[in-house]
């Protein structure tokens, strides 16, 4: 007797995200900042004293102000979102605003695996998405619509990394 029930794939769903380390490049560009805004914002209020312009008060309280936001816009984190076999990887800077890097299909991979610096020196563009250490980074090669071959440079955890090979063709899946 012939079973009558039909087999249904489950939606794959799964979403990390990344907070990008700060390096020393990092922390000069920031102590440089803010040394540049306090002396600014200070010179503002001194001549603001001495002149009695309200004004330059108002700029010397803009300029702090100002400074708060570019020293937040410092900081990324990327989300991966996998849903079925569309990877999205979006950028969010200072925890404020979001920006869709890059959209990969997975039935379009042509290599997954660890990062070792040597991997995809044929891919004709790149996207960095990982924490900065690139330690436990993994790179993904797949087709992209505009892009061509792309490759992908992320730190997804073990759960992502195990949700990504399931929807891996099986060509991949053997490689990686």
């Amino acid at each position: 007797m012939k079973d009558s029930r039909k087999r249904y794939k489950l939606d794959t769903f799964g979403e990390q995200l990344v907070k990008k380390k700060t390096t020393g490049s990092d922390w000069a560009k920031r102590i440089g900042l803010s040394v540049l805004g306090l002396v600014v914002a200070t010179l503002l209020m001194w001549l603001s004293l001495f002149t009695g312009f309200m004004v330059l008060m108002l700029l010397s309280v803009g300029t702090l102000f100002g400074l708060v936001w570019l020293l937040s816009g410092m900081s990324y984190e990327y989300e991966y979102i996998l849903t079925n076999e569309d990877l999205d990887i979006d950028k969010i800077i200072g925890k404020r605003k979001r920006k869709r890097l890059i959209t990969l299909k997975l039935n379009t991979a042509e290599e997954f695996g660890i990062y070792d610096g040597t991997n995809g020196e044929n891919a004709e563009a790149t996207v960095i998405a990982s924490d900065g250490t690139n330690i436990n980074s993994y790179y993904l090669i797949a087709k992209h619509k505009t892009h061509g071959r792309t490759m992908l440079i992320f730190s997804p955890d073990e759960r992502m990394v195990g949700m990504i090979l399931e929807t891996l063709p099986y060509k991949v899946k053997q490689e990686a």
